[in-house]
């Protein structure tokens, strides 16, 4: 139900026939001498006999007045049938199905061109089952089909097979099957299309242009395939479109300037494709625009793209990543961005500073500058944002101390300034190591752990004891700096901190004890630095490897030698023991060897005195 709602959101077609067909559902009950459609029933009987195992709730007839309608997922209505009385009584209706939902039914299988018989079928919804195999042909002979689902199956080959016959199609979705080939160029007949998605399949080709002529399409989704060729689509004819996701793929050449004529446009995601040139001056006139991914691309002059962007005021998540390669952010002529909530420019190998127009972004939740190549200090502006939660300016070249400020971030330390969120129009990444590999993907920003990431700089000052006010946050990263003096005893507050990782800093004194009452720390590390003292051993501390507190010579307890004790580590004992026993077992022949050689020593300098003289 929930995920049926969310496409009642997306499609208004889709909303108008639950409405109609499924709230208000004909039984034939009002009906007594009326039963299922004798065609109807023997095609979901074949429909039923291709799958694996049968329907639940499907019972097999033991007569033919048997009522297909009061089957699980079936809706019917009244349709008159021929009579040559103007009046009409029930004799002269009959009941056909014209909804047929059997989404997340746990159906396997292949599709029955029996299908193709339900002949006044205009919902069909098989998404989230595992249907196998190629689609029948026939299945593109319902002419009144106007909601297909076949999402998140296993069907495969290619589409052909007759889409264009579809005429009444409203809302398509084939997304997360292994189609191949190209996407049909027919769509001229797909006038009343709303939503098309074929997410996750292998479709390869250029994108067909006959999609132009879709002026009704909404939603157009062919995420994560492999189509090739330049975006050459008409958008001045899809002057509806809300979401247009393009993102992983092939394409390649220029972002074209005539999006800009979809001024609906809310969610765009060109990620992952081999885009290049600049961002259209055009798109300021998106004033709808609210996501925008262009990722992992080869996008340059951010200067004129932050320019541009700035004045699409609705512009809430905005994700630049791997694109502008070597350029320098801009720290003047950007006034900030009102509405926006997410800003990613990472993996950009940008110079310059941490631009200062940031702090003019109010509403920022979510910043990531990682893995560029910034230098200066952090502007002290950041721990004003009130609404931030998650900082990564990893992997730079950021020098000076922790600002203050930063301790002071109200989202990390009270949720009442959290912004609710809802789910973005693409996924979101975050990487999850310091090879930038890897990576965990989240639906809404909300859902990032609160994270404050300053690892891989040229920071220094101490650790300063006020993060621990921040009691809300999970992830905090200050490895591979300058960092001195030693680890606050107030970390302990942070209660619900999950990683903490202090390593390759020159952090000096012991491990506080009190960091055992973290419950939820999975992740702890202080190697190469230069505590000393007793590792704590209770709590999630017992659960952490050796590899935690390497290249510290003074720490002891667990994986080390005893505390308070004159013992060499066990390691060096070893060592000791067996220099020792080599060096006793050769010193007899050490002594033979000095007795025999010495008188040679001797009678040589003697020779060698002679002859001296003699000379």
């Amino acid at each position: 139900m929930k995920n049926l709602l969310k496409l009642l959101l997306r499609c208004p077609f889709y909303s108008i026939f639950f409405l109609f067909s499924f709230c208000y559902p004909i039984h034939a009950a009002n009906y007594q001498n009326l039963s299922c459609n004798l065609s109807d029933l023997r095609a979901l009987l074949h429909l039923s006999d291709g799958l694996d195992s049968g329907i639940d709730g499907w019972r097999m007839p033991d007569d033919p007045s048997v009522n297909c309608c009061s089957w699980v997922g079936i809706r019917c209505a009244l349709f008159s049938v021929s009579s040559s009385s103007a009046a009409v009584n029930s004799t002269d209706l009959s009941l056909r199905v014209v909804g047929l939902d059997l989404a997340r039914r746990d159906l396997k299988g292949i599709l029955s061109n029996s299908t193709g018989e339900l002949d006044r079928l205009s919902f069909l919804n098989l998404s989230h089952n595992s249907f196998r195999g190629p689609l029948p042909h026939e299945l593109f002979h319902l002419q009144r089909l106007e909601v297909l689902d076949l999402g998140s199956n296993d069907f495969s080959g290619e589409l052909g097979q007759g889409i264009g016959n579809l005429t009444s199609l409203s809302y398509l979705d084939i997304s997360f099957n292994g189609f191949t080939g190209s996407i049909p160029d027919t769509f001229n007949h797909l006038q009343k299309l709303e939503s098309f998605s074929a997410e996750s399949n292998s479709l390869v080709g250029q994108l067909p242009n006959s999609l132009s002529s879709c002026s009704m399409l909404r939603l157009l989704n062919l995420r994560n395939n492999s189509l090739d060729g330049a975006i050459n689509l008409d958008f001045t004819k899809l002057v509806n479109l809300v979401q247009l996701d393009l993102g992983w793929n092939q394409l390649h050449g220029i972002i074209p300037e005539n999006l800009s004529s979809c001024r609906a446009l809310k969610v765009l995601n060109l990620a992952r494709n081999h885009l290049y040139g600049q961002i259209p001056r055009t798109f300021g006139d998106l004033q709808a625009l609210s996501d925008l991914s262009l990722s992992n691309n080869s996008i340059s002059n951010i200067p004129s793209g932050l320019e541009t962007l700035q004045e699409c005021r609705n512009l809430t998540v905005l994700v630049l990543t791997t694109n502008f390669y070597g350029e320098e952010i801009p720290s003047s002529g950007i006034q900030g961005f009102q509405n926006l909530r997410v800003l990613v420019v990472a993996f950009c190998a940008l110079t310059g500073t941490v631009p200062p127009w940031i702090v003019n972004s109010k509403e920022l939740s979510l910043l990531d500058l990682s893995w560029n190549h910034l230098t200066g200090g952090i502007p002290l502006g950041l721990g004003y944002l009130d609404y931030l939660f998650y900082l990564d300016l990893s992997n730079n070249s950021l020098s000076g101390e922790i600002p203050m400020s930063i301790t002071k971030l109200k989202s990390l330390s009270s949720e009442s300034f959290w912004h609710s969120g809802s789910s973005s129009g693409f996924p979101l990444f975050v990487w999850r190591n310091q090879t930038g590999t890897g990576q965990l993907q989240y639906k809404t920003y909300t859902s990032f752990p609160p994270t404050l990431d300053l690892s891989d700089n040229m920071m220094n000052g101490t650790i300063r004891k006020e993060i621990g006010n921040l009691r809300l946050l999970q992830v905090l990263d200050l490895s591979r700096n300058n960092f001195s003096g030693s680890i606050p005893d107030e970390l302990s507050g942070i209660l619900n901190l999950e990683k903490l990782d202090l390593s390759f800093n020159d952090l000096s004194g012991t491990i506080p004890s009190s960091l055992v009452k973290l419950n939820f720390l999975s992740s702890f590390s202080v190697a190469h630095n230069r505590l000393h003292g007793q590792i704590p051993t209770e709590g999630q501390f017992s659960t952490f490897p050796r590899s935690s507190f390497k290249g510290n010579p003074g720490l002891c307890g667990v994986f080390f030698f005893f505390c308070n004790s004159t013992k060499m580590p066990p390691e060096l004992e070893q060592n000791d023991r067996e220099g020792t026993g080599i060096i006793i077992q050769k010193l007899p022949l050490a002594i033979g060897f000095i007795a025999g050689f010495l008188p040679t020593v001797i009678l040589f300098g003697k020779c060698f005195n002679y002859e001296n003289f003699e000379r």
